[in-house]
């Protein structure tokens, strides 16, 4: 499980140097790979299907994503977006595809519909993060 979750970061900090991140951003914006990666990871070993997992990684992950766009004055789509890498679903994406050319219907659509559901999880995890930092932050300020 440690050699996943470090390989996420890797992962992460690769496409943060292929978005020409630079070197503080790009420290903390590979740590963001590893959260959303660790969180999908435990929900997934509890034994709760896998679009919660992926939910759940991508909902932590935007929520320290924008911890530290405000922390360290930068957008938080540049925390969030390298991180998302590790959760996307590929292979999914991948085994539909040879399920279709193979001509097994029945497999192509339930990788298909997992993908889909793995993808509808990644985002939803992404606007309710964003959601509840901006309510949030917005009573922090109504608050002073």
């Amino acid at each position: 499980m440690f050699i996943q979750i470090l390989l996420a970061i890797i992962a992460t900090l690769g496409f943060g140097i292929l978005f020409g991140l630079d070197g503080k951003n790009l420290f903390f914006a590979s740590i963001s790979g590893g959260i959303g990666w660790f969180s999908s990871l435990i929900i997934i070993h509890l034994k709760m299907a896998d679009p919660i997992g992926f939910l759940m990684g991508s909902l932590l992950m935007t929520i320290y994503s924008e911890i530290m766009a405000r922390k360290l004055k930068a957008p938080a789509i540049t925390f969030l977006i390298g991180g998302l890498i590790p959760l996307v679903p590929g292979s999914g994406v991948y085994y539909t595809m040879y399920n279709l050319i193979i001509k097994n219907i029945s497999g192509a659509v339930e990788k298909g519909v997992e993908s889909l559901l793995v993808a509808g999880a990644i985002a939803v995890g992404i606007l309710v993060g964003s959601t509840i930092c901006r309510i949030y932050y917005t009573y922090m300020k109504t608050k002073k």
